[in-house]
């Protein structure tokens, strides 16, 4: 059996969203699907973040109806995890305190 080196970077994506539902434990302890939407008419996007930091993030941060700036890589075709998250910032500084951009 032989690999190939795959010396091409994965893509970085960005994403920001409202979340349409509260955090949901996914798996382990440290290990979450958030499902936002990019604007009123979708897609859904489903995000998988695992870790002590983002668990401590979503636990003091996310709830339904939360803004959600997301960067990540996209997750494994068939699972259902459009992005990897690798940061989360809620409610992005660049959002007014009202909600209004």
């Amino acid at each position: 059996m032989t690999t190939e080196a795959n010396d091409q970077p994965e893509p970085v994506i960005w994403s920001e969203g409202t979340l349409i539902r509260d955090p949901q434990p996914h798996g382990g302890q440290d290990d979450w699907l958030l499902e936002t939407l990019a604007d009123a008419d979708g897609p859904k996007i489903t995000i998988h973040a695992s870790g002590e930091d983002h668990s401590a993030n979503i636990r003091d941060n996310a709830h339904k109806g939360s803004r959600l700036m997301v960067k990540g890589t996209a997750g494994d075709e068939g699972s259902g995890i459009d992005i990897e998250a690798t940061s989360l910032a809620f409610d992005p500084s660049h959002d007014e305190p009202d909600g209004e951009q």
